[in-house]
């Protein structure tokens, strides 16, 4: 027994291991297979007919598709990853076999419930107290039994943990680690990862140096965002854009939505739930003379800014006074948004919306002494887009095709008629009938010709 370590090594689990189960392949969005044609591969440099096309038109084979799908650092670090999820899944392995072999855990028992219930026995005969007694006594015989098998198992685990530790995540560097040192292959992975069609492996990390570079800020200038943050390709990858840090860039979910390019109107679905509600056309009472007027269909804002809000703003990005250069500026928010300066009394007034919105042309209409933002705010997509969903709020109804079937009136009373037919086992022929006939009995008909 002294030995029993040995037998959960989890060296020898590893042939247990299949390392295909254990990474994630790096997942493609806009597959566009070629089949058929003879292109040479980017990577083996091979003429093969089967494949894909990366964002650049770069044709990638089969077979360098499905070993790119399963690299996720460069060569150096992928081995060394490679080889820890490999020993972290065999400790694994190991730790599950001993615990089936010598694991132990400690389970409530019910005696105590049943020593409880015992005591009603005492009603019937003081002496039946020796139940009670009893069942507590082998309750507390189990419990100590079971505390000893725990100190065991404890003491087991303790010692094969120390033995046998679990393998920790490696430090691995990512492809575009300022400190990683690449080879000529990884240089030529990577471009191929740049073109990818889709999120390239190192999507995560990529995106937290973007976030970091552009302060965990919306790069709208005038925009407050620092939630629900987008990473924006500033070239469309539809149009061979790279997933590189100087074709990205941080932009909120809003503006983000605003964007031209196709599969942004997914985003802009969700922001039109959330900051705007379409009003139908409809009649409103005049508040002035008597009478109704027309209101045409138009979208409302839900959340309209308020004045602590454009401070913050004033205040991030140190607005100033684009005349005196002044820092002093009162802001006034009512119907409209007025920004008077204190030194030249210099004032422009805007109109209120969104934060999204005001922020930004308040920033656009003063000078911007700190923290201005890279992307333009883009007004043109966002009154296209507003005035879209506001012309689809009034669908004009589709003209019924009229019916080719003539209207007839009842000879007697000048009411609609209806066509009367038999039912099975009657002998008669179909008509049309007064619809009046069981209000005012009016018997008026006509034959069907």
């Amino acid at each position: 027994m002294d030995n029993w370590h040995a037998s959960f090594n989890p060296k020898e689990f590893l042939s247990k291991v299949n390392l295909k189960d254990l990474i994630e392949p790096n997942e493609i969005f806009d597959e566009r297979e070629t089949v058929g044609a003879d292109l040479s591969c980017v990577l083996c440099a091979k003429i093969k007919e089967k494949g894909i096309l990366l964002n650049n038109k770069s044709f990638l084979c089969e077979t360098c598709l499905a070993k790119m799908s399963m690299i996720s650092y460069p060569q150096r670090y992928e081995k060394i990853y490679r080889k820890f999820l490999k020993a972290h899944k065999s400790w694994t392995i190991a730790y599950m076999e001993l615990r089936d072999r010598f694991g132990f855990h400690k389970r409530e028992s019910s005696l105590p419930i049943f020593a409880f219930l015992s005591l009603f026995f005492l009603f019937s005969n003081v002496l039946y107290i020796i139940i009670p007694l009893t069942i507590f006594l082998v309750h507390m015989y189990i419990e100590r039994k079971k505390e000893e098998k725990l100190i065991i198992w404890n003491a087991q685990l303790s010692e094969w943990n120390e033995l046998y530790p679990e393998p920790q995540k490696p430090k691995l560097r990512h492809f575009h680690d300022p400190k990683v040192n690449l080879t000529t292959r990884d240089n030529l992975i990577l471009k191929i990862f740049n073109h990818w069609p889709g999120y390239p492996p190192y999507w995560r990390y990529l995106r937290q140096v973007i976030l970091h570079r552009d302060d965990d800020h919306c790069q709208v200038s005038g925009c407050p965002s620092r939630s629900i943050l987008h990473i924006h390709h500033k070239e469309p990858t539809s149009n061979g854009g790279e997933h590189i840090p100087n074709n990205l860039i941080t932009l909120c979910e809003f503006h983000h939505g605003l964007e031209p390019e196709i599969g942004h109107e997914r985003i802009w679905s969700n922001i039109k739930t959330e900051y705007f509600t379409i009003v139908r056309e409809h009649m409103r009472q005049n508040r002035s003379s008597i009478g109704y007027h027309n209101v045409k269909p138009h979208i409302r804002r839900l959340e309209l800014t308020t004045e602590e809000e454009l401070k913050e703003i004033r205040n991030y990005y140190s607005l100033s006074c684009p005349l005196c250069s002044s820092n002093r500026l009162t802001i006034i928010v009512d119907d409209n948004v007025g920004v008077v300066c204190e030194d030249c009394s210099d004032s422009c007034y805007f109109s209120k919306g969104l934060t999204k919105e005001t922020g930004p042309r308040f920033a656009e209409l003063h000078d911007i002494e700190k923290n201005e933002g890279s992307w333009p705010m883009r007004w043109d997509m966002l009154t296209y887009k507003t005035e879209l969903m506001a012309s689809k709020s009034n669908p004009r109804p589709k003209n019924k095709p009229k019916s080719k079937t003539k209207k007839r009136l009842c000879p007697k009373c000048g009411s609609s008629m209806k066509l009367i037919s038999p039912i099975a086992g009657q002998d008669w022929k179909q008509f049309w009938g007064c619809t009046n006939y069981r209000s005012t009995g009016c018997r008026g008909y006509l034959r069907v010709n």
